[in-house]
């Protein structure tokens, strides 16, 4: 029983323990234009993410898209803020903006112009 046991935690070790100490972290954004799902990817507690998705929808045709981004964070490296979130798809940057009461601004840029902009709550 006991070298069962010792086998058994030594799959857990290198197949994959290591997915126990990186958790998911969803987020819904409901706004006017869009719906989306935000997943973090990275570890808990981490504030910086460079893996974390958005699939979004449009709420008035059902398109949708998938990307992948990261965190934006401020005044790093002193306290290091979270301000949200951004994903790029070649031309187009989308920016999620927290504000105040889960509040949250959508901004679609192309070419370093805004072409849409949504707020809404994320829950």
């Amino acid at each position: 029983m006991k070298k069962f046991m010792v086998l058994a935690l030594s799959i857990l070790a290198v197949a994959g323990w290591s997915s126990f100490s990186s958790a998911k972290a969803t987020a819904i954004f409901h706004g006017d234009k869009y719906t989306a799902k935000i997943t973090s990817h990275c570890a808990e507690g981490n504030l910086s993410c460079d893996n974390v998705t958005f699939d979004s929808k449009s709420n008035k045709t059902g398109k949708g898209i998938i990307l992948k981004g990261k965190t934006v964070n401020v005044n790093c490296p002193d306290v290091c803020d979270f301000a949200g979130y951004e994903f790029n798809n070649g031309s187009y940057k989308y920016y999620f903006v927290a504000g105040n009461d889960n509040i949250w601004d959508l901004d679609i840029f192309k070419d370093g112009k805004v072409i849409s902009s949504d707020r809404g709550k994320m829950e």
